[in-house]
């Protein structure tokens, strides 16, 4: 076995306005379907948003067929599988999307919702032969609702045609992944119907790599797309039959700086402290992206601050095709630096700010880990719809531990003093 997967490549996006930045997304493309050329893959996957906007122009698609025509030319053998994400989905009154006019040239396989020979949605699939893949389009918030049936049916195409390798492809995001909740966004225990079914979960839609439990795989955008994706692993996997290994072609590079300025008193002493803090930078390669945050508490009117005289040192130092700077007028002691959570899921940032909100109460610091664990689980089933009485069981038992823990404690009126203060951390944390 020897295939490609990817996902995002958000063709036609001319990001800060910029053509060079047009061409960068091209660029990232092409350099996948080289690689897969270089590697004699079998096929390649792409879950989803090969588009930016489903109304492209000229100049996009022309680009898309470019590079999709030079594979054909020189590795014939190498099919290109793809489904719509919510990027590629056509207009209602267009009829079809641009990843149907490239299936109808024969540049690449479209995968669709289909009926067909006793199932309702899984009827368009690829036999290959020890590989069967399956595609589904971008769903949005119905996504999780026909979960089970895929599962079903492609169990049943199994039991009719043989068991093979199976491969499904979906554009939708799993939830604890992003440092932020995001609306349609599916719980892992929702997708376990899939497991039982799939072999290879080929995800896209979020642009960084994730990946769980060996089965479900999410590679990322290639190119970055937005800045708060800065630090984040991403690019293509290669599968052979020894495993996925996450592969990062050379982009367009890209530096996030930041710069507290708590103890900065006048903007000549900002503008001392932005040189000083870029000296310590080391050299960025030709023609980068640059964002500068300031943050912390300011100590002079913000208006006198000029931005223009900023972006002048940055591109004295940089020469940047793009900078930016953003001032974040912060002295939450709650914040967390963007160095802190560079990498981490969403559960392992709420894991350090919970732990830290709890540590504030001395009476619980011998229990903080069993306390977040289950302030974790709590939100966790609130999300997914577990009825009110479960919830309530799950606290209790948590309250019980922390009751036996601290023996002696004296008992009072209906709710014990734990169940109270962790009832209110717990909202605490759903307003943080």
């Amino acid at each position: 076995m020897n295939f490609i997967h990817a996902s995002d490549f958000h063709l036609g996006y001319a990001q800060y306005g910029l053509p060079e930045r047009f061409r960068d997304y091209a660029r990232a493309f092409q350099s996948v379907i080289h690689y897969a050329i270089d590697h004699r893959a079998e096929f390649i996957l792409i879950s989803g948003d090969l588009f930016h906007k489903r109304n492209i122009n000229a100049p996009t698609y022309e680009q898309a067929y470019k590079v999709l025509s030079e594979l054909k030319a020189k590795n014939p053998s190498t099919q290109v599988y793809a489904i719509e994400g919510n990027h590629d989905r056509a207009f209602h009154q267009d009829g079809k999307s641009w990843l149907e006019i490239l299936n109808s040239q024969g540049l690449l396989r479209l995968i669709r919702l289909k009926e067909a020979n006793g199932v309702k949605l899984m009827g368009d699939f690829v036999e290959l032969d020890s590989v069967r893949i399956f595609g589904v389009r971008y769903l949005g918030s119905s996504t999780v609702s026909v979960i089970p049936q895929i599962a079903e049916e492609i169990k049943q195409i199994s039991e009719a045609n043989g068991e093979k390798y199976t491969i499904l492809m979906m554009h939708f995001g799993v939830a604890g992944q992003m440092r932020q909740e995001v609306p349609g966004e599916i719980h892992y225990n929702s997708l376990l119907p899939l497991k039982e079914a799939v072999n290879y979960l080929a995800l896209g839609h979020y642009h960084m790599q994730y990946e769980l439990d060996g089965w479900l795989f999410n590679p990322g955008s290639v190119e970055m797309v937005a800045m708060n994706e800065y630090g984040l692993s991403k690019g293509f996997y290669h599968l052979r039959d020894r495993g996925a290994r996450l592969i990062t072609p050379v982009t367009r590079p890209v530096r996030r700086i930041k710069l507290d300025i708590s103890s900065i008193n006048t903007p000549e002493e900002l503008y001392s402290g932005i040189e000083s803090r870029l000296d310590s930078e080391p050299s960025a390669p030709s023609d980068p992206l640059i964002e500068l945050l300031l943050y912390g508490s300011m100590n002079f009117p913000k208006p006198e601050i000029s931005t223009d005289r900023i972006k002048a040192i940055l591109a004295e130092k940089f020469k940047p095709l793009w900078s930016d700077v953003k001032i974040l007028n912060s002295s939450s002691q709650y914040t967390l630096n963007d160095g802190d959570v560079r990498g981490l899921t969403r559960e392992q940032i709420e894991l350090r700010v919970f732990s830290d909100r709890v540590k504030l109460d001395g009476r619980y610091r011998d229990n903080v880990e069993e306390i977040v664990k289950t302030m974790i689980e709590v939100k966790k089933m609130a999300a997914a719809g577990i009825d009110g009485n479960s919830i309530q069981k799950e606290l209790r038992w948590c309250f019980e531990k922390i009751r036996t823990s601290q023996a002696g404690e004296e008992k009072t009126s209906e709710k014990a003093p734990e169940q109270k203060t962790l009832t209110t951390l717990l909202s605490r944390m759903e307003d943080a």
